[in-house]
Formats: C-alpha cells, structure tokens, sequence
C-alpha cells in the first residue's frame, strides 16, 4: 500500500530496545543474538543491522533528547522573563543561548572525531565540555583520548603521509604538515631545510635515507627555508 510504513521499521524502536537491555546484560547471562533474534520474532541479519548502527543511534537520540531539553527551558525562561518584564540574569542568559550551542558542539565534535583525529584545540574544548557535564562529551573525549594513543606518529611518517600538491607553495605545504602533526600530537622541528622535507615526503624505497632518521636531531641549526614559527608563515 503506498505510503504505509514497512513492518520492519514500525519495530525499530523495540528492536533497539531490546539489543539495549541485552547489552546491558553480563556477557554470561546474556543469550546469543540468534536466540535474541528469535525471542523478538525477527532475522538475525536484521538484528545484526540493528545493532551495527546501535552506538550512533543511541549517540543522536541522547543529542536529541538534551537539544529538546535546551530548548524547552530556554523558550520557557524567555516567557518568565517577559512576563516579569525584567532582563534576564546571566545564570538564565547561559541557559538560553550558551547551553544550546554547546550542545550542538558536543555534537559536531563526535561527528568530527568520527572523520578522524581531532586537533589539540578540539580536544581541549572537548574537556572543558566534558567537565560542563555536557551529553555525549565525556564519551566522546575518552574515545578521542583513546584513538590519539592508538594513532600516534612520527614526524617523519606525516611527512611522508602528507606529500607537497603540484602547485602548492612551500608556506601551504607547510600548513598542512603542522594541521597534521596537530591531529596526531607530534613534535614539529622548529629548524629544517626545505630540501630535507622534500626527501622525507618520498617513498622510502625512492630515498635513501636510514628507515631510523630523526630529523629533530640531524637538522639541529640549518639554513635556506625552514619550518620557522607558525606565527611567521601564517603572516606570509
């Protein structure tokens, strides 16, 4: 029948609460998900579908919930203050305006993060809304503060990882190498040549350079172009 809902996505929200009350359940009490997929009367390629997507489901219904949440109260202050006819106390100013916008934050962050490796900055805003007790921020920072660990580099294999664009300068190309030392909190040299970078950017089997090379000790006090403080390329 055109229009109607198909059966399956009318259940979605018992199937999902049911694959929640089994993750919840201790790992030996719990009955397989084939036994969970019978007792809900469904597939267990279903339920498997279902249950991929739980995490992300569950992240956007707790952001959803906490933005409605945000909005009711700051629709309700603004009605209390308009029929008091006072302006609003900075404690309520917080509520209406910055409280919903770091909601919002917390969200793009996660989706952020989920792209790939967040930068020092994103990761220290993280923790100031994590500390607010902000939905989702603590969650999110520790996953953060997880794959940060996991994912950590050398400088040498981002440069490598991260090879100068025909036509791009030397200050852009640069750009990019620190955008990504940041994601992946790696020491940046303050002195190196220009040349050297071009070598540590090729494949190792194209350079012959030892696989253990350490540019921030063999480049200590160098001339020609340099990575130079970022204070100085960006004003170029």
């Amino acid at each position: 029948m055109s229009g109607r809902q198909p059966a399956t996505d009318s259940r979605a929200g018992e199937i999902r609460a049911g694959l929640l009350a089994w993750q919840q359940t201790p790992a030996s009490l719990r009955p397989s998900l084939r036994a969970l997929a019978r007792e809900l009367d469904t597939s267990h390629q279903l339920l498997k579908h279902y249950l991929d997507g739980l995490e992300e489901w569950a992240c956007k219904a707790r952001y959803q919930r906490a933005k409605e949440a945000a909005e009711r109260e700051a629709a309700e202050i603004r009605a209390r203050v308009k029929a008091e006819g006072r302006q609003m106390t900075m404690r309520e100013l917080i509520a209406t305006i910055i409280t919903p916008t770091e909601i919002d934050q917390v969200e793009e962050l996660r989706q952020e993060a989920k792209r790939g490796p967040l930068h020092r900055l994103q990761v220290a805003m993280l923790k100031i809304l994590a500390r607010q007790g902000l939905p989702g921020a603590r969650e999110t920072l520790q996953k953060c503060l997880e794959m940060g660990t996991k994912k950590r580099k050398q400088f040498a294999q981002i440069v490598r990882e991260t090879p100068r664009h025909e036509g791009e300068t030397p200050s852009e190309w640069i750009r990019r190498i620190w955008s990504e030392c940041d994601k992946y909190d790696t020491r940046v040299p303050s002195v190196i040549e220009f040349e050297a970078l071009e070598r540590l950017s090729q494949p190792r089997v194209k350079r012959r350079l030892k696989p253990d090379l350490d540019p921030l000790k063999k480049y200590p006090n160098v001339s020609g172009l340099k990575l130079r403080q970022r204070s100085n390329i960006a004003a170029e």
